[in-house]
C-alpha cells in the first residue's frame, strides 16, 4: 500500500493480514501514506505502528516513486467521464468541486511501473440516480483531469471496460454499457451525433438488451483446456471479427453454408445485439495475458411456435477436438432447458462428421432428413438435464 490518502477501509484490511506489504519494491514492510481521515480506532491502530510510515506529499504522490512499485494498481473516481475516455474529478462544468489531488501522480504512476495498471471505478449515476457519470462529452468549463490516454479500465456496478488500445467507437461502445441502463438510449443517441459510433448501430433498450453476467460461467473441456462461457455483448464486436477471420474456409463454409468471407459491421451486428428474450449467443473464449480470445461461439435463436431452438456451433480450428463444442452445446442446452424449450433444431451438412458427432454424444432423441447434401436435425431433450461442471 502506497497512498496519499489511509482511510479506515485501508486499515480494516491491514489487521485482517489481507495488506502487509510484503512484496513492495521500495519501503518493504510498511504502508506509506502522507495523511489519515477516519475513525477514533484507525487512529489508535496507527499510533507508534511501525508497520506504517507517514511521509510527505513530494514523496507519495512523486510518479518516479510511484513507478518503482512493480505490479502497481492506482485507483481513483471521477465526477464524470466521457465516452472517448476523458475524465474529470474536479469540477462540474465550470464550477469547482474539488482540487486535482494526487489523480494524475498515480495514474501516471502507475503507467510508468512494470505491469502497472489504473482503473477508474465510479457509480453509473449521481444525485440519486438522475444523472449519468458516463456522458457523451465532459460538461463545458469543466477540467479534464484524466486524459482518455492514461485511463486503462473503468468501473461501474454494470461491470467493467478496458480502453486502452481502443479506438473511439470500441471506446464509446464499452462506456455505454457501463451506463445505467436508462441512460444508455441517450448516450447511443449522442454518440451517433458526435460520429463516434455507426450511423446504423443496433441498440436494444431495457432489460431485453441487459447483459445477465450471472449466467457466466468457467468450464474444463475433456482435454483439460480452461474456457469461460459467456453471453455476447454488444461491445464483443471486434473481437468476434478476429475470430471469423480467422476461420478457414471450410469452417465458415460449414457452419454459414456459404462461400461469402467477409464479416462486415453489418453482419456483425446479427451476433452481438442481441435480445436475450429471444436468442441466445454464447462465447468460449480464453485468457491471453490481458487480453481475451474468443474460440467457439454458440447460438440458438427460439421458434415460439413449436417451443424449440435452432442451434449451431462453430470453434476456431486449432482448437477443434479439445471438447470446446461439447461445452458450448452443453451450456446452451442447459439455457435451452432452463427457458421451457423441448428441444434443437440444425442443419448440419452430411461431411460435417465432427459436428454430428457432437449432437450425438449429447443424449437427444434425434431424428435427421437429408437432403441435397444436408441434414435436418430435429433433437428433442430428454428429461435429465446437462450436468454443470
Amino acid at each position: 500500500m502506497h497512498t496519499e490518502l489511509l482511510s479506515d477501509g485501508i486499515v480494516e484490511l491491514m489487521k485482517r493480514g489481507a495488506i502487509d506489504n510484503s512484496r513492495k519494491n521500495i519501503d518493504r514492510g510498511k504502508t506509506v501514506a502522507t495523511f489519515c481521515m477516519g475513525k477514533t480506532e484507525t487512529y489508535g491502530y496507527l499510533n507508534d505502528n511501525p508497520s506504517v510510515e507517514f511521509r510527505t506529499v513530494d514523496y507519495t504522490n512523486y510518479p518516479l516513486v510511484i513507478a518503482q512499485h512493480e505490479n502497481m494498481v492506482a485507483i481513483n473516481s471521477a465526477l464524470e467521464i466521457d465516452l472517448t475516455g476523458q475524465a474529470t474529478a474536479e469540477s462540474i462544468g465550470g464550477r469547482f468541486y474539488s482540487g486535482i489531488g494526487g489523480h494524475y501522480d498515480f495514474m501516471r504512476g502507475a503507467l510508468l511501473a512494470r505491469n502497472g495498471k489504473t482503473i477508474l471505478a465510479l457509480p453509473s449515476t449521481a444525485c440519486d440516480g438522475e444523472v449519468s457519470r458516463i456522458v457523451a462529452a465532459i460538461s463545458e468549463g469543466a477540467g479534464v483531469t484524466l486524459n482518455r490516454g492514461d485511463v486503462y479500465y473503468v468501473v461501474t456496478e454494470y461491470g467493467i471496460a478496458y480502453l486502452h488500445g481502443k479506438n473511439v467507437r470500441e471506446r464509446a461502445m464499452e462506456l455505454i454499457a457501463l451506463a445505467h441502463p436508462k441512460f444508455r438510449p441517450w448516450l447511443v443517441r449522442e454518440a451517433k451525433k458526435r460520429t463516434l459510433i455507426y450511423m446504423d448501430q443496433a441498440f436494444i433498450p431495457g432489460r431485453r438488451g441487459e447483459y445477465p453476467e450471472e449466467l457466466e460461467t468457467h468450464r474444463t473441456t475433456q482435454n483439460s483446456l480452461e474456457v469461460l462461457l459467456r453471453r455476447v455483448r454488444i461491445t464483443d464486436e471486434p473481437l468476434l471479427k478476429d475470430f471469423f477471420y480467422a476461420l478457414s474456409d471450410q469452417s465458415m463454409f460449414r457452419r454459414f453454408m456459404s462461400v461469402r468471407k467477409d464479416m462486415p459491421h453489418e453482419r456483425l451486428q446479427e451476433f452481438v445485439v442481441i435480445d436475450y428474450t429471444r436468442e441466445i449467443v454464447i462465447l468460449a473464449s480464453i485468457r491471453r495475458g490481458a487480453t481475451e480470445e474468443i474460440v467457439g461461439v454458440g447460438q440458438y435463436g427460439i421458434d415460439e411456435a413449436t417451443h424449440t431452438a435452432e442451434v449451431a456451433v462453430v470453434v476456431k480450428d486449432e482448437y477443434h477436438n479439445r471438447g470446446i463444442g461439447t461445452e458450448l452445446l452443453s451450456y446452451l442446452t442447459l439455457l435451452a432447458k432452463r427457458h421451457g424449450l423441448l428441444g434443437f433444431t440444425a442443419e448440419v451438412l452430411v461431411e460435417n462428421k465432427a459436428m454430428l458427432r457432437v449432437f450425438e454424444t449429447m443424449g437427444f432423441d434425434i431424428e435427421k432428413r437429408a437432403s441435397e447434401g444436408v441434414y435436418e436435425m430435429s433433437m428433442l431433450f430428454r428429461e435429465a438435464p446437462p450436468r454443470e461442471r
